[in-house]
């Protein structure tokens, strides 16, 4: 991957080839952004751009021996570390190698993808991927070889925060007394879950959202979206690469359904639709019932945004507009409260595996009588 493949952040990436061009690279770089960002892909870009045999001005030639084994993400000397759980489709392996060539899939299709998405072509069901202590060993055993025919060895580790804290503290001492010519690249969306220690050896790359204009080009460009209907749609994505594309199959239209005749049930005090509601939330991966949640959250947001008199700074279609609009009037302060704890806690326990249909069914009966509050 070019930096040229990347919309936007001409700044950023103009400093990155500076630090390589001036030899003052950081021996670990931590890119933190959000999900549906372009930190990994910036990430890739300046490691393809670190060994580059025939650099261009300001990016990688794309087309040396180094460049395209990068883009394929088989380059010796690039190396890949990121979070899996069992799967079926690699006969319920414990080991990162067994998962390198979906993750290599994953990342030619969707260099932009969210765990979420790598957990549903991966078909981790409803297990929770992380990084091993296993993986974080090997990954140290592999750095202590010399590099293969690169000046530097790459170790990309994507998301590094799904390490548990044996792996944590094994990959502080790999972090401490790096191999010699080696480079890290942390890809992050949450930051702040990273021990300190490690944080303090990392040279921090803060990698915004995409604005408006940027991500509509690069739906123009890259998925050939007419020009009208992609500045419409990066409006209401706010930022994120996924998120436009689902809007653009309409696969949040869902989400927008389901989330609504939830809240009204809430408000009616339905019991029978509770329960209904209840099983199709069971039905889902854990990971799209944590996007849901996610989803969710943010919509209560939208909605008090639009009651408080800020529409400006709600991008979402007319009909969303109305339906949120029209539940903010029945909203008060201690059930907004209610609403947006409730949702957290209900994210931290299905996160932790608990019982999706028991939390949704405690969260769904708690909103009930927040609901019912108001009308006493």
């Amino acid at each position: 991957m070019k930096f040229a493949d990347i919309p936007g952040f001409e700044a950023l990436k103009k400093s990155l080839v500076n630090a390589v061009d001036t030899g003052h690279v950081a021996h670990a770089q931590l890119f933190a952004g959000s999900e549906g960002g372009v930190s990994l892909m910036l990430a890739i870009a300046f490691g393809q751009y670190l060994n580059c045999e025939n650099p261009t001005e300001g990016d990688s030639c794309g087309r040396c021996p180094s460049c395209i084994k990068t883009q394929k993400f088989i380059h010796p000397d690039f190396h890949l570390c990121f979070p899996f759980a069992k799967s079926k489709l690699v006969g319920e392996a414990e080991e990162l190698n067994a998962y390198l060539p979906l993750f290599r899939s994953f990342l030619l299709d969707t260099p932009f993808g969210t765990l979420s998405d790598w957990a549903a072509k991966a078909e981790f069901e409803n297990r929770t991927p992380i990084i091993n202590i296993k993986a974080v060993r090997d990954t140290m055993q592999g750095l202590q070889l010399k590099a293969y025919e690169a000046k530097y060895k790459i170790q990309l580790i994507w998301l590094p925060e799904t390490m548990r804290s044996e792996g944590s503290n094994s990959f502080l001492k790999l972090l401490e007394e790096p191999p010699p010519f080696t480079v890290f690249l942390l890809v992050s969306t949450a930051p702040e879950i990273l021990l300190p220690t490690v944080i303090s050896r990392t040279q921090r790359i803060s990698v915004p959202r995409l604005n408006g204009f940027e991500l509509a080009a690069f739906l123009e460009d890259k998925f050939q979206i007419e020009p009208n209907k992609a500045m419409a749609i990066s409006g209401l994505a706010e930022g994120s690469i996924p998120d436009a594309l689902s809007l653009f199959n309409e696969k949040e239209d869902d989400y927008h359904h389901l989330f609504m005749d939830w809240q009204r049930s809430c408000y009616r005090n339905s019991i029978d639709k509770l329960v209904s509601h209840m099983e199709s939330f069971g039905a889902l991966g854990k990971e799209l019932q944590k996007s849901f949640l996610k989803y969710s959250l943010n919509k209560i947001r939208n909605s008090m945004a639009l009651n408080s008199g800020a529409r400006e700074t709600v991008h979402l279609q007319e009909a969303e507009l109305n339906d949120l609009f029209n539940l903010g009037k029945v909203f008060s302060l201690p059930l907004i409260q209610l609403l947006i704890e409730e949702i957290e806690t209900a994210h931290y326990h299905i996160d932790r595996n608990a019982s999706a249909k028991m939390v949704f069914m405690d969260i769904s009966l708690k909103m009930a009588n927040g609901y019912a509050s108001l009308k006493n």
